[in-house]
């Protein structure tokens, strides 16, 4: 099971994402869901901060999150807002579904935190109608495992300021085993103002090249529509490399017949 992000780890998430993130991920959903309509899921909704933007034009867009602290800022973030929002509570990789839903997005790297990713695309299958889309992203590792970073040396990753005009600091140690293709990261969540009084994580990542997703959802019951690199429909994603790109891969696939 993946590991929910609690304390000053679920605090910090936006104000980090808000650091690197333009909202271009959340006009390419809107994009995609525009393509699929009707009732859809974002897995690893965490605290609304792509699902919140989508609701006023895709209202009928749910969440699923593991974490409760997540699920407490998106709720709290939406009543705020004066929105309705649909959370359910569950393991992305087993969670069951009371009626298929017309779409699934994942967004933002979350299925490279699933412990058997072919498992978890089978069982993502069975969430949807026939016909129905999958919106996923998934993203190579570059900076590690050409070295950028060195190994088990605590980087400075992120600074970010919060509403309280305080500062939140996270700072990432990392492994990485090429072969397996998989990367391990400790993550240090604290205020500047207070270093020693931080909050610990640990995430295991699994990534891919483009010709294994396409076999993996290929396996899984998917056929690919779309893929493309670095969040630009138009840059085509081989099935070979992704020259020239940061080695983010975003995949449209559909199942059965539309």
């Amino acid at each position: 099971m993946p590991q929910p992000y609690v304390s000053l780890e679920a605090e910090f998430h936006d104000a980090f994402w808000a650091e690197d993130d333009d909202a271009t991920e959340v006009s390419l959903m809107e994009r995609f869901l525009a393509s699929h309509p009707g009732r859809a899921l974002e897995i690893g909704s965490g605290s609304g901060r792509l699902l919140l933007p989508l609701l006023a034009d895709h209202p009928e867009v749910e969440g699923l999150e593991l974490s409760d602290d997540m699920i407490r800022l998106c709720r709290e973030t939406a009543e705020l807002a004066g929105e309705q929002v649909v959370v359910h509570r569950g393991d992305m990789t087993d969670w069951k579904a009371e009626k298929n839903y017309r779409s699934l997005l994942v967004p933002a790297f979350t299925f490279q935190l699933a412990e058997d990713p072919a498992a978890t695309l089978r069982h993502w299958r069975t969430l949807l109608e026939d016909g129905g889309g999958l919106y996923l992203t998934v993203f190579i590792p570059f900076a590690e495992l050409e070295g950028d970073m060195e190994e088990d040396v605590w980087h400075p990753d992120h600074v970010a300021p919060l509403a309280d005009g305080r500062t939140a600091k996270l700072d990432t140690l990392h492994r990485i085993d090429p072969q397996k293709q998989i990367l391990e990261r400790r993550h240090r969540y604290y205020f500047a103002d207070a270093p020693a009084d931080f909050h610990e994580s640990r995430q295991t990542l699994r990534w891919f090249a483009p010709q294994q997703m396409h076999d993996l959802l290929s396996t899984a019951g998917f056929h690919v529509t779309e893929a493309f690199v670095d969040f630009d429909p138009s840059r085509p994603a081989t099935r070979r490399k992704i020259d020239d790109s940061d080695g983010i891969l975003t995949f449209h696939a559909t199942t059965g017949q539309a």
